[in-house]
């Protein structure tokens, strides 16, 4: 918005006020250590994570973390009582269905003489729809809908912005709508990773390649990682975009997604070792995967805020504006910044005016006493006359500028 006399400032519904200024002295060059400090703080991976930590994002995650714990628990009373009909008697497919259940969240079944927190055996044996897996439905959906909910405004909060306004129940049905979105993917991930199997065996029969070789020994872990990475990803990228409901660009988008589904993806796949090794240890061992466990669910939860933090420094790295402003929007912002810097000079310029009334003697004091009065009725003129937002939104629509300047206020006034 062009800066001219006739620019508009916007007033809040409330009555707030810009005196000489001061620019900050020049940087100076430095020189040693305190320069490789400076180039250091300047890359964007640390900038990055000062962001995240200023946003108070471990505090955030925690939070993220405990409603996380404790949706799991129902999630799976809940799924296995409506599953367990389909995955009884066929080994296969319960062994798929826990493999991929561990890759999400390492050593939580326990089968096969693995470890893990909930044994597999006492899964399957869960009865069906009875009034318990009801009330475990509720409670699911209840705690599905609040990290979901938590999750947005921490993403939002990553990008500096408001938790997002509207009405609270078509909120909470979108909530609802994601959870269940999230929830099918990750059933869809086993009914994936059954078929990438099937196709590198398929592929490795034709090659001439037994299932014992060790081509199969490296290509099979590496294909269920890229499946994990690009569901990962496409999971992260719709709680940026839709979950959030934040404009961000499709490139930087899917750049900090990427970033953020890779590190999950080598995350996920490597935290079942580290606490199948914590298990063995006498000291913790009967605790040690639900301690790993919960590490891991606030590991998690910081790898997605650090990649949302990485998308929001480079947005503001090139300028781009987070909040999905229409540009009657934008220039409506911009006015009350405008009218907001200038109460701030006038407040300013007022100060001064006082402190040199203090100061003042005799008929000076009472010459600068009638200048102040003055100064003060006219600001205060000055701000009944602007606008409120309200009444710069009807102005705009009554002379179709989404930038009207004072002139077009007034007669719109009259």
């Amino acid at each position: 918005m062009a800066e001219s006399r006739d620019d508009q400032g916007v007033r809040d519904e409330g009555v707030t006020s810009p005196a000489s200024g001061a620019r900050p002295d020049p940087q100076q060059q430095a020189t040693g250590i305190a320069a490789l400090i400076q180039r250091v703080m300047a890359w964007k991976p640390v900038r990055v994570f000062l962001h995240y930590a200023n946003d108070n994002g471990p505090l955030l995650a925690s939070g993220m973390t405990y409603q996380a714990f404790f949706a799991l628990a129902g999630a799976l009373f809940f799924g296995f009582s409506v599953f367990g009909f389909v995955l009884a008697g066929n080994a296969t497919l319960q062994g798929q269905v826990f493999t991929t259940l561990n890759q999400f969240l390492p050593n939580l079944i326990a089968y096969g003489g693995g470890a893990g927190i909930i044994d597999a055996d006492a899964l399957t044996r869960i009865p069906g729809l009875s009034l318990s897996s009801a009330v475990s439905l509720l409670i699911v959906l209840y705690m599905a809908v609040g990290f979901l909910a938590t999750l947005r405004a921490a993403i939002r909060i990553m990008f500096g912005l408001p938790n997002e306004q509207g009405n609270f129940f078509l909120l909470k049905l979108r909530d609802l709508g994601l959870a269940f979105a999230f929830g099918s993917v990750v059933l869809l991930t086993a009914a994936i990773t059954v078929l990438s199997n099937a196709a590198l065996d398929f592929t490795l029969s034709l090659l001439g390649l037994g299932d014992a070789s060790p081509a199969q020994a490296v290509l099979a872990p590496a294909v269920a990682l890229v499946v994990l990475a690009a569901i990962e990803t496409a999971m992260l990228a719709g709680a940026f975009r839709i979950l959030s409901g934040i404009p961000v660009p499709r490139r930087r988008l899917w750049a900090g997604a990427a970033i953020g589904g890779v590190a999950l993806a080598v995350l996920q796949t490597f935290a079942s070792s580290l606490l199948s090794r914590g298990s063995s240890n006498p000291l913790i061992g009967g605790f040690a995967v639900l301690i790993g466990l919960l590490v891991f669910f606030s590991i998690v939860c910081q790898v997605i805020l650090i990649s949302a933090a990485w998308i929001a420094v480079g947005m503001l790295d090139n300028g781009i504006d987070a909040r999905s402003l229409s540009p009657e929007q934008k220039e409506q912002a911009d006015a009350e910044r405008l009218e907001e810097a200038r109460r701030l000079v006038a407040d300013a310029n007022r100060e001064a005016l006082e402190q040199r009334v203090r100061e003042a003697r005799g008929l000076n004091r009472w010459r600068l006493s009638r200048a102040l009065q003055a100064d003060v009725r006219a600001e205060a003129k000055r701000r009944q006359e602007v606008p409120t937002s309200t009444e710069y939104q009807q102005v705009q629509a009554a002379t179709g500028d989404r930038d009207p300047d004072a002139r077009q206020v007034d007669r719109a006034a009259r």
